[in-house]
């Protein structure tokens, strides 16, 4: 990589940690957690809460303590395990409490501008237009929508294999780059890495190049690599028939006319309407009308460049590109809508398998970066420097317009006070004497039944008091393990066996049958409305 060209990269990835640090602030503050106290982060935060509090266990990513006595692992959490490993060992020094959520926020931006810029330097060596072009890549609206899952926002990994997969010549095929790639994307997020393999496995074998022998093995190193991610991260704990099975494949889909539905973050496009609420989030791929802009100019003369027939250096082989709009074809799912209206539904038990990433509307995002690329790449060969800048310039600035009340809103939301805050149930002062006791137990769990506090509440208070927790979220888990789980809870409770190094929580329908259970033993009193029982000494 030349001078000139580490100035780009360097850019982009400058205004990717700019733009992420304006867009929030204090939330990048590892110390901080209240506002992590809803929605999906609860379990990505406490599954690397119990993981670095816990001693190594087997397999690695093991976690005992969150989801007690089933367990589940790091990755199946959703924690990010390639940050739960590298700051596990450093738990002595870090902080109390400490979460790495925002500064991987920070990492992926930065990544995405670096790699962002190494693509717009397939086209041009000229760092200001590389720079422009990591502008773009950064402003994708389906990469900051995602920050509610923030493993999902490593879309990073994605710009990293067409970063391989446009590398000309058999300067692509680097098997330690291939292996690291696959490590990455094994133990940040399965979706991710079902996405880096294929376009992996096309570049290598892509007729156009050399060293086809070489290119295999790179591939083999990736694939190994990968296996070994997703076994660190915990991932084949799961056992049962119905582990991995899920449902969702169809609903969780993308529609047609998804690239150009703004999804409330257009200031210029009107809405359209979608099949079902499963494709407003999982299913989001507005492309911005800076990039909608710049896709039709570039279609406009890769046109003019075919009637004339002038020659265009193709972006990628005919092996990615299959494989891109393949990926595109899952995101769309079986079930194939346009609009509110179904064109096709053949969703039925042969794409059961399938299931396992039940969330196809993802899939399409390799396809959105490669389209991006091409755009980049057409615009800036068919045009002089000039014209090429001027025009990319205008695409950024239109983008940045289109999406300005969206970023506005995300922006001020972070700096909200109330989201910064969290509104602990728990105020009494009798909380505290739970600190004698091992586990706490929620009466049902949510995972049998409707829990008497919100689980995010009780898993709260069990891990500021060092207690495991029967409560929790996962990403999958064994289906017959937990209802085994849950009938042996309920036959506990019948059978008058209460743990005494437990802590029930409990709705106050629940008080009765407690009592009658502990024979006399249980010690059951209010406190927040909440029956809590414990065993008698």
């Amino acid at each position: 990589m030349t001078a000139r060209s580490w100035l780009g990269v360097v850019g982009g990835a400058l205004t990717g940690a700019a733009f992420i640090t304006w867009m929030a602030g204090a939330l990048l503050d590892p110390t901080r957690i209240e506002w992590l106290m809803k929605s999906d982060w609860v379990p990505h935060y406490f599954g690397w809460f119990y993981f670095r509090s816990e001693p190594w266990q087997w397999p690695p990513g093991t976690i005992r303590g969150y989801y007690a006595p089933l367990g589940s692992s790091i990755g199946l959490t959703d924690a990010i395990p390639l940050a739960a490993y590298l700051f596990k060992p450093f738990d002595a020094w870090l902080p109390q409490p400490f979460q790495y959520i925002g500064l991987w926020w920070l990492l992926c931006f930065t990544l995405q501008g670096a790699f962002g810029a190494q693509l717009a330097a397939r086209a041009t060596p000229r760092p200001l237009l590389q720079v422009l072009g990591a502008v773009l890549f950064i402003l994708m609206p389906t990469l900051l929508t995602r920050v509610g899952h923030a493993a999902l926002c490593s879309h990073w990994l994605v710009l990293w294999a067409l970063v391989i997969a446009t590398r000309p010549g058999a300067g692509r095929v680097r098997p330690l780059e291939w292996a690291a790639l696959g490590l990455c994307a094994g133990l940040i997020q399965p979706y991710l890495a079902a996405m880096v393999l294929p376009l992996l496995l096309a570049t290598a074998i892509d007729t156009r190049a050399s060293a086809a022998a070489l290119r295999l093995r790179a591939f083999a190193a990736a694939g190994v690599a990968t296996l070994c991610g997703w076994w660190l991260s915990g991932l084949f704990v799961l056992s049962g028939a119905g582990s991995l099975a899920s449902g969702g494949l169809g609903y969780y889909s993308m529609n047609l006319l998804s690239p150009i539905t703004p999804g409330g973050w257009s200031s210029v496009l009107p809405e359209l309407p979608v099949a079902g609420d499963g494709q407003r989030y999982e299913g989001f791929q507005y492309l911005g009308l800076g990039v909608l802009a710049l896709l039709a100019i570039a279609a406009g003369l890769a046109v003019k460049a075919r009637l004339q027939r002038s020659a265009q250096a193709a972006t990628v082989g005919h092996a990615v590109r299959a494989v891109v709009v393949l990926m595109a074809l899952f995101a769309l799912s079986p079930t194939i809508t346009v609009g509110r209206a179904t064109l096709i539904d053949v969703n039925g038990p042969m794409f059961a398998p399938l299931a396992v990433f039940r969330s196809s509307g993802r899939f399409f995002w390799p396809l959105t970066y490669l389209l991006l690329t091409w755009a980049l790449a057409t615009v800036i060969r068919h045009l002089g420097p000039a014209a090429a800048l001027a025009v990319v310039t205008a695409a950024v600035g239109l983008q940045a317009y289109d999406l300005k009340d969206a970023h506005a809103t995300r922006r001020q939301t972070a700096r909200d006070p109330s989201f910064q805050q969290w509104p602990q149930p728990f105020v009494s002062r009798e909380w505290s004497t739970v600190g004698a006791y091992r586990h706490l137990v929620l009466l049902p769990p949510p995972q049998c039944g409707a829990s008497p506090v919100p689980y995010e509440a009780a898993v709260r208070l069990a891990a500021d008091h060092g207690l495991t927790v029967n409560a929790g979220i996962i990403a999958r888990g064994d289906d017959g393990a937990r209802r085994q789980y849950c009938r042996e809870l309920d036959l506990q409770l019948k059978a008058a066996r209460l743990d005494a190094g437990t802590v029930y929580v409990a709705g106050d329908a629940r008080r009765d049958a407690l009592e009658q259970a502990g024979q006399g033993r249980a010690m059951c009193r209010l406190i927040d409305g909440l029956t809590v029982c414990t065993t008698a000494p």
